[in-house]
């Protein structure tokens, strides 16, 4: 057994993107990133025939009331390049895993392209902690050496 985790999800390839407003202050309206809680997947067994499960999320805030109408939020491939699948690396050594939009993890959360979907769009409350759960799944049986895999992705609010 060994650790597999994506180390960080956040703004540009940080764990969070605390006090970064993402939109043109000047219009009176932004979102801020409140935190960003990457994915640990623990310990992969690559002899368990289930996959491996977890979850992580996003917290931000948007202000500016009737300037936001809606939002919508991206991830990026990481660093393989693709949605499907995404990879971790551990030097040279790749595992196959993916996020998804919802429990059952059958959407991929990505851009919008290659087979994803982005979250929204949808109305975020004005000054209010919006919370959306990422969920991440290890495929079983994947045959590769023991390390600490990880990845590093974008997250990115559109209004």
């Amino acid at each position: 057994m060994f650790a597999a985790r994506l180390a960080t999800i956040g703004c540009i390839t940080g764990l969070s993107c605390l006090g970064g407003w993402v939109a043109a202050q000047a219009q009176g309206a932004g979102c801020q990133f409140q935190s960003v809680t990457g994915l640990n997947f623990g310990s992969y067994d690559p002899f368990s025939p289930v996959p491996l499960d977890t979850t992580g999320q996003v917290q931000f805030v948007c202000v500016g009331g009737f300037n936001i109408r809606s939002v919508t939020v991206q991830l990026s491939q990481g660093s393989s390049n693709s949605f499907t699948p995404r990879q971790m690396s551990s030097g040279s050594d790749r595992l196959n895993y993916n996020l998804y939009l919802d429990a059952n993890r059958s959407i991929i959360w990505g851009d919008g392209t290659g087979g994803t979907q982005q979250r929204g769009p949808f109305i975020p409350g004005n000054n209010v902690l919006n919370t959306l759960t990422i969920y991440g799944r290890i495929p079983a049986q994947q045959w590769v050496a023991p390390g600490l895999y990880t990845d590093s992705l974008r997250v990115t609010i559109i209004f």
